[in-house]
């Protein structure tokens, strides 16, 4: 849902309904089986995005420099 971070977070690679919403959930997971061919090439945008940003080594550079302040 578009709560705290998650637009941040998705990107622009992933499906966001309003909080609370379950109408809105219910049409998007429709769309979601009635448009596969969109919706797998979005799920490979957004493995692509999480590889590059949240892996571990997308991440050890900003673990290493929070790990040696401490």
């Amino acid at each position: 849902t578009r709560v705290g971070d998650i637009p941040a977070i998705l990107g622009g690679t992933g499906y966001l309904v309003d909080p609370s919403s379950p109408a809105q959930i219910s049409q998007k997971i429709q769309w979601i089986f009635q448009n596969l061919t969109a919706a797998n090439l979005q799920g490979m945008k957004a493995r692509k995005r999480c590889v590059k940003k949240y892996s571990i080594q997308a991440m050890k550079p900003i673990l290493s420099e929070i790990i040696a302040g401490m």
